[in-house]
């Protein structure tokens, strides 16, 4: 399974509750970090002088060599972050169907009650038109209320076992 966060944030929310679920999964992963790779913004201009940059090639060697993809969303004004859109921007001119075959979970969280879910709802739109057609999700609530920080965990235990439901299922089933 292949898990990635699409915030550019060194203190994300989204990434401390993926990581804490990972743990608590237990599946075999690999962690791909976007904010290391270099991905300038997008252009039509800079793309045809550089073809796509280094970091997305790098990112569609692993998108390609796995089966299983969890992916977690940031939220910015009720949509995805400009740093993930771009992201995905630069994926589909390399192939518009690069989730074609793939099973993808996604997972967004938010201080709000939402959890992020408009992002979580246009990032299912994008996943089906790149060419999933098996999916699920969940928007994690209320983050601050939900997750302890200092010990890096799911407080909401029915939560919690909602994602490692809907994730054992897509995934393993």
């Amino acid at each position: 399974m292949l898990v990635f966060v699409g915030s550019n944030s060194s203190k994300s929310i989204n990434e401390q509750l993926t990581k804490s679920v990972l743990k608590e999964l237990s599946l075999e992963h690999e962690f791909i970090d976007l904010k290391t790779l270099d991905i300038p913004l997008f252009s039509e201009d800079l793309e045809s002088k550089i073809g796509s940059p280094e970091g997305i090639k790098l990112l569609m060697e692993y998108i390609n060599k796995h089966q299983h993809i969890f992916i977690t969303t940031n939220e910015h004004n009720q949509n995805l972050s400009a740093f993930f859109k771009n992201v995905l921007d630069w994926l589909s001119r390399i192939e518009l169907k690069f989730l074609a075959n793939k099973k993808v979970f996604i997972l967004s969280t938010s201080e709000g009650r939402r959890g992020a879910l408009g992002a979580n709802e246009s990032l299912q739109k994008l996943v089906v038109r790149f060419g999933c057609e098996t999916y699920d999700w969940f928007a994690f609530p209320s983050f601050n209320e939900n997750f302890d920080r200092e010990n890096q965990r799911v407080l909401n235990s029915e939560m919690l076992n909602e994602i490692k439901t809907k994730v054992t299922a897509i995934f393993e089933g």
